[in-house]
């Protein structure tokens, strides 16, 4: 596994060869941002409804434009899910329909899905609004982006460096 966290430098993949486990005596704490979810599940849910309503409407459109190009559909989406790093268990989102493609440390989930409506992830969604039991998880998740949309998470420096020249520009100002 040592060997494979070499071949992409440029995505922070956790790795621990040695070492004891530490038990944290209970659940991990959860962010302020996730507590405000909780108590705001009116407003945090719609924000998501309506990035996963974007996301499919995107996707069709891509759909569409491939099709009229006479290019074979695409099978699956890329989603970014920014998550509290803290609680969220990255492995978990096979219940929402979401494969895992890699995590970072500080809260971001590159992940894909087949499922062009996210079903499994609306019905969460709706669960979470409803106060239903199997809901609650939605709170840890801050935010879903299109896979599009953060090209540096992806992509290693320099090949970010020679596709957006105008946003490293910017960055460094």
């Amino acid at each position: 596994m040592a060997g494979s966290s070499q071949k992409f430098p440029h995505i922070q993949l956790k790795l621990t060869t040695q070492g004891r486990a530490v038990s944290t005596g209970g659940g991990a704490k959860k962010n302020a941002f996730t507590i405000a979810n909780l108590n705001n599940r009116q407003a945090h849910g719609s924000k998501l409804k309506n990035s996963v309503e974007s996301l499919i409407f995107n996707w069709q459109k891509t759909q569409e434009e491939r099709e009229e190009g006479g290019k074979p559909p695409l099978k699956s989406q890329r989603i970014i899910l920014q998550i509290d790093p803290n609680c969220f268990n990255p492995e978990g989102l096979k219940a929402y329909g979401i494969e895992l493609i890699a995590d970072t440390e500080d809260g971001f989930i590159i992940s894909a899905s087949a499922d062009l409506e996210l079903s499994e992830l609306q019905k969460k969604i709706e669960k979470f609004i409803k106060e239903q039991h199997g809901g609650n998880t939605v709170a840890q998740i801050w935010e879903i982006i299109d896979g599009k949309k953060k090209p540096e998470l992806i992509l290693s420096p320099s090949l970010y460096t020679e596709l957006y020249p105008s946003s490293v520009t910017l960055r460094n100002k």
